[in-house]
């Protein structure tokens, strides 16, 4: 069983802080481009999917679509939804391949602070810690909490109409397949990672074995 990470990528400056932080984890990294952007991969653990022209309102679950659409998906592998400048907390996946459940959801840890200067929308820095069925809900889970096999999905599919289609993804795979779900409230993915300003005092962490983040060129 393997581990793969779908990514729909767009910050290219990230590349290398990515691969640092990827490269121990032994999973397998799918970055999805749009198809004129200016970059190149050079490791074996990474296989970048390059999509046809995008659209002005294409959201990145289009990207999704289109690997689900063209790759192979392997039934027993694991496969999670990252964007590009988050991050998985230190030993995340020693317990994710400790699983067996068809689809896992766990929580996010959201920073100390919430910049407001970048042009991005400006997410709380509230941690979000799911507990149970009632926790998957629009507003309450997004793109980076959950990780499924690959039979779950090559039967599923993004919506990609609006910003909160995440939300309403992972609130159909809990009406779809309730009894294949396991939650881990106490595994964390750090959103928006990498966005400069959110990060920025180490004494708030919940666990002792997290770091701010750092960037490589």
């Amino acid at each position: 069983m393997q581990i793969h990470v779908l990514c729909p990528f767009y910050r290219v400056h990230l590349l290398p802080t990515l691969i640092h932080y990827f490269e121990p984890m032994g999973i397998q990294w799918h970055p999805i481009v749009g198809h004129d952007v200016k970059v190149s991969f050079d490791r074996d653990w990474i296989h970048p999917l390059r999509t046809n022209e995008l659209s002005p309102t294409d959201q990145c679950y289009r990207k999704i679509n289109d690997f689900i659409e063209t790759q192979q998906i392997i039934d027993n592998d694991y496969y999670g939804f990252l964007d590009d400048d988050s991050m998985y907390e230190p030993g995340f996946f020693d317990v994710i391949r400790q699983q067996t459940a068809k689809i896992l959801f766990y929580s996010v840890y959201r920073g100390d602070s919430t910049p407001r200067n970048d042009g991005s929308e400006p997410h709380p820095s509230t941690p979000i810690r799911i507990q149970s069925l009632n926790d998957i809900r629009i507003c309450n889970v997004g793109f980076g909490m959950c990780i499924l096999k690959g039979e779950i999905l090559r039967q599923t599919k993004f919506k990609n109409t609006h910003k909160w289609d995440d939300g309403r993804y992972m609130e159909r795979l809990k009406l779809r397949f309730p009894n294949e779900i396991t939650i881990i409230p106490d595994l964390w993915v750090f959103g928006n990672y990498f966005q400069i300003g959110r990060y920025t005092d180490a004494t708030k962490f919940l666990k002792p074995n997290w770091g701010l983040p750092k960037y490589y060129e």
